[in-house]
């Protein structure tokens, strides 16, 4: 475990996963992951990862786990510059691959807009569940979509207008509930991230709603940088995602034509938790110079 400072004096968990036998010359992996989560999200994965020889690093991101608000605004240009500032310390120098999830993504997309000097690093970059446009409040068709929406609207207005009420509803919930409010926890030395459920159990719900305004608000603006990546860009989305629908994914697929995009059937938001080994194996082909290919219909 690491610790990376950066302007406004937060400190960023950071987690470095070293294999035993390093590959020679190889592209470090790093793992950013979504909202309500923590860098546990990719513990299989970097298993798998180190084991073929590659160095894996993961964070939690401000505001989840054992990384603190801050006080710096919580957008997804602050975000960003959080990464680049673990680049900068962490992997100063050598090929990267990036791989990002819902939230993770964006950051990512927001990286290499504005951070062009990166991209000669770039030996190969994984968009999971990704958009050009902000999250969804519809969940995509089918008979409970608009009742699904209806519910998320009214929680969102909530948390955004009462947070104080909702916080208090929160020290309430039971231990073991994902949302429960608790102090936050020492800086003593732990083995790695909290668990993922333990993401944001220490983040007031107004911190909840300006991640999710931030969220909401997001407008994929230039993709330049990323269709320099070319073939070293993959997409892939959940065909049954309600939170980032695979249209969205789609969508940006449709304004980068060099890149690769796999819809996966019957998978949802959860891909990540629901496909290691498949995601680990197209971040090893990148890492090893060569370029993942896409899944037949049938799989």
């Amino acid at each position: 475990m690491l610790s990376v400072g950066v302007a406004d004096g937060t400190r960023l968990s950071v987690y470095r996963d070293a294999p035993v036998r390093p590959r020679p010359g190889g592209a470090t992996v790093v793992l950013v992951h979504g909202a309500s989560v923590t860098a546990e999200l990719w513990r299989v994965h970097a298993r798998h990862l180190t084991a073929l020889g590659l160095t894996v690093v993961r964070y939690d991101q401000r505001a989840h786990g054992h990384t603190p608000r801050g006080q710096a605004p919580l957008t997804i240009r602050q975000l960003s510059d959080d990464l680049h500032q673990i680049l900068t310390r962490v992997v100063p120098a050598g090929p990267l691959v990036l791989a990002g999830h819902s939230l993770g993504a964006l950051v990512l997309q927001e990286l290499a807009a504005r951070r062009p000097q990166l991209l000669p690093r770039i030996q190969g970059m994984v968009l999971l569940s990704a958009t050009a446009r902000g999250a969804s409040l519809h969940p995509g068709s089918g008979p409970y979509a608009p009742l699904l929406a209806a519910a998320r609207s009214l929680l969102a207005l909530t948390c955004t207008h009462a947070p104080t009420g909702v916080d208090r509803v929160r020290r309430l919930l039971p231990d073991t509930h994902r949302y429960t409010l608790t102090p936050h926890p020492g800086t003593g030395p732990n083995d790695g991230p909290p668990r993922c459920r333990h993401g944001v159990r220490h983040t007031p719900t107004a911190d909840l709603a300006a991640l999710w305004q931030c969220l909401r608000g997001y407008q994929s603006g230039d993709v330049t940088a990323l269709e320099q990546l070319g073939e070293r860009l993959l997409l892939m989305a959940g065909a049954d995602d309600r939170h980032t629908p695979a249209a969205h994914t789609a969508q940006l697929a449709d304004r980068l034509p060099a890149a690769r995009l796999e819809i996966l059937a019957r998978t949802t938001h959860a891909l990540p938790v629901r496909h290691p080994a498949l995601i680990s194996d197209r971040i090893a082909h990148l890492a090893a110079g060569s370029h993942p290919h896409p899944l037949h219909p049938q799989d």
